[in-house]
């Protein structure tokens, strides 16, 4: 391969990011403030997860890593579930098509701005814990690794969610949380993994936010339950197999 090819290929891949990111910021714009996004998105997380919490005898420093957990899983697979479907409805989405911008980027670009909204709300209940209930990062690796990693693969989770075959936002909605739900209850964010039955053991191996909500326990000083290895490649290999998915399946509804 020649100096020629190699410098072209470059400037396609960083011609993609710049156009990626201009569709980024321009959700961000739109879309981090609407009602539905924050109510599903922040609201939501932290009200299920203390009406789950209230009554148990448990220190509030314990609670932090699932909070933390609960909320990064939430916010970040709110954003494309909701804005994909809303401008399907308008027709705007198509219009992002004749830029020309690829179908690689255009997803490309929900992605990081579900990533962002998802990592600086996480960021909220990690400081709260960490200033007024006597949280401590124990390990900054698996800290970083669980917050970048983990809002990267809800994010690309949230965005294959919307390819539903919905018209509106609602009814992708109500697709997203009949997944999100049962995935709540299996992945540690609220009863450690190891104390689960066998069939829910079982089960966890196949949720991604199960290495995520790990990595953040382990951050903060909990014991783990797959190790960190396992953890990043797990959600390395989700956040692949679903952006790979979501392309193709935004390709196939737009033919």
């Amino acid at each position: 391969m020649n100096d020629a090819t190699v410098a072209a290929r470059r400037t396609v891949g960083w011609d993609g990011l710049r156009k990626a990111w201009a569709i980024s910021s321009k959700d961000m714009k739109i879309y981090y403030f609407q009602p539905a996004v924050l109510i599903f998105g922040l609201v939501f997380p932290v009200a299920i997860f203390f009406a789950f919490m209230i009554g148990r005898d448990v220190k509030a420093v314990n609670l932090f890593p699932g909070l933390i957990a609960l909320t990064l899983f939430f916010s970040t697979t709110t954003v494309a579930p909701f804005s994909v479907p809303w401008e399907k409805m308008n027709r705007t989405f198509e219009r992002l098509l004749f830029a020309p911008v690829s179908m690689t980027d255009a997803v490309l670009g929900k992605v990081m701005s579900a990533f962002v909204f998802g990592f600086v709300i996480c960021l909220f209940p990690l400081a709260i814990g960490l200033i007024f209930f006597g949280s401590t990062i124990k390990d900054w690796l698996a800290l970083v690794l669980g917050l970048l990693l983990g809002n990267l693969c809800m994010a690309t989770m949230g965005m294959l969610i919307s390819t539903v075959k919905a018209d509106t936002p609602p009814k992708v909605m109500m697709v997203l949380n009949l997944v999100r739900l049962p995935l709540m209850f299996i992945s540690g964010i609220f009863i450690a993994i190891s104390t689960l039955p066998l069939y829910g053991r079982v089960l966890a191996w196949f949720s991604p936010v199960s290495y995520a909500a790990d990595l953040l326990y382990k951050g903060l000083g909990f014991k783990d339950y797959f190790g960190v290895l396992v953890d990043v490649l797990m959600l390395v290999a989700f956040t692949a197999a679903m952006f790979a998915a979501s392309v193709w399946r935004m390709k196939a509804w737009n033919k």
